[in-house]
C-alpha cells in the first residue's frame, strides 16, 4: 500500500516535468541532513522530493482499521542571484520555491489516487531551509498531505500442503536413500 501510494504520487508530481522541463522528482533519501547529499540536491534543483513519514492505524472492528498516511513533499529551488529569487523565480523560465508549491497543490489537493477512496488533503507548509550554500541560494519548502484509508489484517498466504514425501537413509551418511514414502493428502 505504501509503496504503491509513493510510486502514484511520484506519477502524477512528473506531469509537470511538461510545464518545467528540468524538473526532478524522486523520493527523499535524506537530502537535507547530509552535507554531501544537499550540493547534490543543489544540482538537481528544481526538485520535489517525496517521502511518507507517518502512518497511525485507528480499529474500527475486529482486523480493519482506519490509516491516516502521511506524507511530505519537499519542494527545492535554487538561484545565484538571492534567497528571494529562490522561492519568488527571477522570470517567466525561472521558478521559485513559491511557483513550485502552488503547482504541486494544484496536483495533489483533492486528488484520488485510487477510485471510490479517499482523497488527498493538506495539513502544513514549513520553511525548511533558506539560505545560501556555496555559490548558490536555496530554498526548500515542506509540504505535508493526508490520506485517510481503510486497512485491512492480511491473511497469513501459505501454500496448501499436498503431500509429505520422506527418504529414508541407511546407513545415515548415504546420500542415496533406500526407500521412499508418498503420502497424499486429500480431503476426508
Amino acid at each position: 500500500m505504501l509503496g504503491e501510494l509513493e510510486d502514484l504520487i511520484e506519477a502524477r508530481l512528473k506531469e509537470l516535468v511538461a510545464k518545467i522541463p528540468r524538473l526532478a522528482v524522486e523520493s527523499y533519501g535524506g537530502e537535507l541532513s547530509d552535507p554531501d547529499m544537499v550540493s547534490e540536491l543543489i544540482k538537481r534543483c528544481p526538485a520535489i522530493l517525496v517521502m511518507v513519514p507517518k502512518v497511525t492505524f485507528q480499529r474500527r472492528s475486529q482486523g480493519r482499521y482506519t490509516v491516516p498516511i502521511t506524507f511530505r513533499l519537499v519542494i527545492a529551488t535554487r538561484h545565484p542571484r538571492g534567497e528571494r529569487e529562490t522561492r519568488r523565480g527571477s522570470g517567466p523560465k525561472d521558478i521559485g520555491s513559491y511557483d513550485l508549491w502552488e503547482a504541486c497543490m494544484h496536483q495533489l489537493v483533492d486528488w484520488q489516487p485510487w477510485v471510490d477512496r479517499a482523497s488527498v488533503r493538506p495539513t502544513e507548509l514549513s520553511n525548511l531551509v533558506n539560505g545560501k550554500l556555496a555559490s548558490d541560494h536555496l530554498s526548500v519548502l515542506g509540504q505535508s498531505f493526508v490520506i485517510e484509508l481503510d486497512w485491512q489484517k492480511p491473511e497469513l498466504d501459505l501454500p496448501d500442503l499436498l503431500g509429505i514425501d520422506m527418504q529414508y537413509h541407511s546407513p545415515s551418511d548415504n546420500p542415496e536413500p533406500v526407500a521412499n514414502d508418498n503420502i497424499e493428502l486429500r480431503d476426508m
